[in-house]
């Protein structure tokens, strides 16, 4: 079975309502959350929490899709230092 591309924009780690991942070992047959591929059991993925709610659930994300997650997580992370000015930047 091809992978399936994930729909919509890919997200960030930053803002919104997303907990700290956790990488988990997978107990019973899931599927990723962005690309919905299989997830079998014994599989190590990643598990984004979702807060914010009475309950929180918890997304899991392939390692591939979570390798595209970073990626724009680092690009917000980039943007966002150009905002800071250049002398509180030598604090940090």
């Amino acid at each position: 079975m091809s992978k399936a591309k994930p729909k919509g924009p890919t997200p960030s780690l930053i803002g919104g309502t997303n907990g700290r991942p956790k990488r988990i070992t997978v107990q019973r047959r899931s599927e990723c959350f962005r690309c919905h591929e299989e997830l079998p059991a014994g599989v190590d993925c990643v598990a984004i929490p979702k807060l914010g709610g009475g309950y929180s659930s918890d997304r899991r994300i392939c390692n591939a899709c979570f390798i595209l997650v970073l990626a724009k997580t680092a690009e917000d992370l980039a943007d966002a230092r150009k905002l800071v000015p250049e002398a509180a930047a030598v604090a940090l």
